[in-house]
C-alpha cells in the first residue's frame, strides 16, 4: 500500500463499510457498478451475516478515481479441490459469502484491485472472475463455470420449451415427469416448511464444499422457494432469486432417502430443474443462471457454459511461488460433449 492517497478500510461489519462508502464522492460510480443490485443488496448482506458462520470481513479501497469493494470469509480449504491430492490451508476467500457464480466484488479497475489484494496478509483466493487476469505474483486459472440458459421467443410456455427440444432430451425429461407423478410443487412464501435438512443432505454430498450456511440464512433470505412434496413430505427444494429479467438459482436440497422409496434422485433433480425453467417462462424472464456444478445435466436443458476464473496469492514468497508455478493443479479441468439440445 504505497501511495499516500490510497484509502484502505476493512471491517467485519458490512454496514459500517457501506456507510463509509455512501459518504465517498465516488458513490455514484459505485452504484453504477452494481451496489444496491443483486447480490449487493442490504437484505442479502444481512442474511449472509446471520447465516454464514465463517469469519467475514469487508473491504473498501479508494485511490484517485479508482475504487474497489469486496467481501471475504475465512476458511480452511483444500486448495487442490480439483486435483487428486490434498493441500489444506487457512485462506481468505474473496467471494460473496454464499454459493453464487458471480464475484464478491465491485470495482472500476479489476487489475488494480487484484494488485492491492496481493498486499493482504496470508492467503487470498479471488473466485468467479469473468475473465482471466495476468497479475504479477498471482496464480490465475479456471474454476467452475456457471451454466446459463437463455430462453427463446418460442418458449412462450412450458409446452413451447419442450417442443423446441430434440427428441432424446425431451424423452429424458418425460421419463423424469413419469417417475415424479406423485410429487407436488408448492411456492412457499414463508418458513412453514423446513427445507434446511434437505440443504444439509445435499451439502454433505457436495464434491466442492466452500461454506455451510446455517438455518438462519434460509429463514431470512428473500427469494422464491419452490418446495417439492411427496405425500405431504418435503423431498426437495430450490431457492431462486429474480434479478431484473434474470432468474438466479441460489441453492437446492434433496432427500436422498427417496432413492430407497423408488424415486431416483436423478429424476427428482431433472424435475426440479424443469420447474425452474417453467417458473422463468411463467414470469417472462429471459435468462436463467443455473449456477455451478452438475454441468452435464444443466447442459442437457439447453444451458451453455460461461467460464469463471480465480486468482490466488500467498504473502509467504515461497508458498506463493509454489502456487504460481503449480497453478495448473489448482485449476478445474472439464471437457463435456457438445450437446445439440434445441432443434
Amino acid at each position: 500500500m504505497e501511495k499516500k492517497d490510497l484509502q484502505f478500510h476493512q471491517s467485519e461489519d458490512v454496514f459500517s463499510i457501506l456507510k463509509l462508502m455512501r459518504g465517498s464522492r465516488l458513490w455514484p460510480g459505485i452504484c453504477k457498478a452494481g451496489m444496491g443490485r443483486f447480490p449487493f443488496e442490504e437484505d442479502m448482506f444481512r442474511s449472509v451475516r446471520e447465516g454464514n458462520p465463517l469469519p467475514q470481513k469487508y473491504y473498501y479501497l479508494e485511490q484517485g478515481e479508482r475504487f474497489a469493494f469486496f467481501s471475504s470469509y475465512e476458511n480452511r480449504m483444500d486448495l487442490l479441490t480439483f486435483g487428486r491430492a490434498q493441500w489444506f490451508m487457512k485462506l481468505r476467500s474473496i467471494a460473496f459469502p454464499c454459493s453464487l457464480s458471480s464475484g464478491g466484488y465491485l470495482t472500476n479497475d479489476t487489475e488494480w484491485m487484484l494488485e492491492k489484494i496481493c498486499a493482504l496478509p496470508g492467503c487470498s483466493l479471488v473466485l468467479n472472475l469473468p475473465k482471466a487476469y495476468r497479475i504479477r505474483g498471482m496464480a490465475c486459472g479456471e474454476t467452475l463455470p456457471t451454466c446459463i440458459l437463455t430462453l427463446r421467443p418460442e418458449h412462450r410456455d412450458l409446452g413451447g420449451y419442450l417442443a423446441s427440444l430434440r427428441s432424446p432430451y425431451r424423452r429424458r425429461i418425460a421419463l423424469a415427469l413419469r417417475h415424479c407423478e406423485g410429487v407436488d410443487v408448492q411456492d412457499c412464501k414463508d418458513n412453514s416448511i423446513d427445507v434446511y435438512p434437505l440443504y444439509r443432505q445435499t451439502f454433505e454430498r457436495s464434491e466442492y464444499k466452500l461454506e455451510c450456511l446455517e438455518r438462519s440464512f434460509f429463514e431470512s433470505v428473500e427469494g422464491e422457494r419452490l418446495v417439492f412434496l411427496r405425500e405431504g413430505r418435503a423431498v426437495g427444494f430450490v431457492l431462486l432469486r429474480r434479478n431484473g429479467e434474470e432468474l438466479v438459482f441460489l441453492l437446492c436440497g434433496m432427500d436422498y432417502a427417496e432413492e430407497e422409496r423408488g424415486c431416483k434422485t436423478a429424476d427428482l433433480y431433472y424435475f426440479m430443474l424443469l420447474k425452474i425453467v417453467e417458473y422463468a417462462i411463467t414470469h417472462q424472464l429471459k435468462r436463467i443462471d443455473l449456477g455451478q456444478t452438475s454441468e452435464q445435466t444443466k447442459l442437457k436443458f439447453g444451458a451453455v457454459l460461461e467460464k469463471r476464473y480465480f486468482c490466488a496469492h500467498h504473502a509467504n514468497p515461497l508458498l506463493n511461488l509454489v502456487a504460481v508455478l503449480g497453478k495448473s493443479i489448482l485449476e478445474y479441468r472439464y471437457s463435456f460433449p457438445e450437446y445439440r439440445v434445441f432443434k
